[in-house]
C-alpha cells in the first residue's frame, strides 16, 4: 500500500498540462491571413472551436473536480489502482486532440462521435477508480455511508450517459450535440450527498 499524496499531485499537474494544451486547438490568424475587414467574419466562423474549447475546458475541470471527491475518501493506493489511474489521466491527456479534430471538421459528425467517446471513456475510466477503491471498502476509510458511494457512482455515471446522448443527437444536428455536452457540470452538481459525506469527513478528522 502507498499513500495517495504524490499520485494526487501529479494527476493534477497531468489535468493542467492537458486544459493548457486545449488553447493550442485555437488560431489566431496574422493581418496577412484575415485582413481587419474581415476579422468580424473569422470571429463568427471560430464559433464552434471556441464553443469546443469551453466544452473540453469544462468537461476536465469536472473530471478533475470528481477525481479530487474521490481522492479526498481514499486512504490509501495499491498498485492496480496507481495502474487505472494512469489510465485515466491517458485518457484525459487525450481529450484536446478529438477537441481540434472536431473544430477543424465542424460539419462531420465522425468528428463528434471521437470527441464524445473519448469523454465516455474518460467518465468509465474514472468510475471504475471509484468503484475499484469502494468496493468492500478496499481503499477508502469503513464508515463512509453508502448513500455517498452511490451518489458519486451515479454523479459520475451521468457523464458516459451525457455523451453518448450528444453522439446519438449529433446525426440531427451537431450544434445541438455540442451543447448537450455542457449539461454535464449541470448533471454533476444535482447530487449532493457526495458533498455532505465531505464535510462529514472533514468534522470527523477535526
Amino acid at each position: 500500500m502507498f499513500k495517495p499524496d504524490r499520485l494526487s499531485a501529479f494527476c493534477d499537474g497531468v489535468m493542467a498540462i492537458a486544459i493548457t494544451l486545449l488553447v493550442l486547438t485555437l488560431e489566431v490568424p496574422s493581418v496577412h491571413e484575415v485582413p481587419e475587414q474581415k476579422l468580424h467574419e473569422y470571429l463568427i466562423d471560430s464559433f464552434h472551436p471556441l464553443l469546443g474549447y469551453l466544452s473540453s475546458f469544462v468537461l476536465i475541470g469536472t473530471y478533475w473536480l470528481q477525481h479530487y471527491a474521490i481522492f479526498h475518501y481514499i486512504m490509501h493506493v495499491n498498485r492496480i489502482f496507481i495502474a487505472m489511474n494512469g489510465l485515466f489521466l491517458l485518457c484525459v491527456s487525450f481529450v484536446p486532440f478529438p477537441t481540434g479534430l472536431q473544430a477543424a471538421y465542424r460539419d462531420d459528425e465522425l468528428a463528434i462521435v471521437i470527441y464524445g467517446s473519448t469523454h465516455i471513456v474518460c467518465s468509465l475510466s474514472l468510475l471504475a477508480l471509484w468503484v475499484y477503491a469502494t468496493k468492500k471498502h478496499r481503499l477508502v476509510a469503513p464508515d463512509i455511508s453508502p448513500r455517498v458511494i452511490t451518489s458519486m457512482t451515479t454523479r459520475i455515471a451521468l457523464t458516459p450517459l451525457v455523451s453518448l446522448a450528444a453522439i446519438g443527437v449529433s446525426f440531427m444536428s451537431i450544434s445541438v450535440s455540442r451543447l448537450i455536452f455542457l449539461a454535464i457540470p449541470v448533471l454533476y452538481l444535482s447530487h449532493r450527498a457526495v458533498d455532505e459525506g465531505w464535510n462529514q469527513s472533514n468534522a470527523n478528522e477535526k
